[in-house]
């Protein structure tokens, strides 16, 4: 995944930025982990969420602020990334709880009004501390994102919203 400001090739690696841009497509969001990112950029969006536990939700997160704050996400289908993965996780409370945690945050933060699909589907996640968003809140206003609902329309129109949702 490339993450960048605009269709140019701002922040590029130098050999990327020699490729057709017809190559690139478009990735409403991309998998953990696995994405190349100018640093300038990466902290000018606010990085990683700090406040976020061990695993889990992170990849979304920063996609959907990627799309939401100006910038956009491509994968280049002829690249070759080498990704050594760590064993399954155990089913170990923690991991469960982290993702837990981190799918909380970003609901609050980036979902909107469309949270409340998310709970939904897991009604009892309404009470669970997700810690203080504040700071990723204010984050969101000073970089001018947009709303879910623009995300939905413009980048991942394929997605369907249940009913009820609107």
């Amino acid at each position: 995944m490339f993450p960048f400001k605009n269709k140019t090739t701002f922040g590029a690696p130098e050999w990327l930025s020699q490729l057709s841009i017809r190559l690139w497509l478009r990735s409403p969001a991309m998998a953990g982990g696995i994405f190349a990112i100018n640093r300038h950029y990466f902290h000018e969006i606010g990085q990683y969420d700090k406040g976020m536990n061990l695993w889990g939700a992170e990849n979304l997160e920063l996609s959907l602020r990627i799309w939401m704050c100006g910038g956009q996400l491509f994968v280049l289908p002829c690249s070759r990334v080498g990704h050594i993965s760590k064993q399954r996780f155990p089913n170990q409370p923690e991991f469960a709880e982290a993702m837990t945690y981190n799918s909380l945050r970003l609901a609050h933060v980036w979902l909107d009004e469309y949270k409340e699909q998310f709970f939904l589907r897991r009604p009892g996640l309404k009470s669970v501390a997700y810690g203080n968003i504040s700071e990723r809140v204010e984050l969101r206003k000073r970089l001018g994102c947009k709303s879910f609902q623009w995300y939905l329309d413009n980048v991942f129109p394929e997605l369907e919203a249940s009913e009820g949702s609107r």
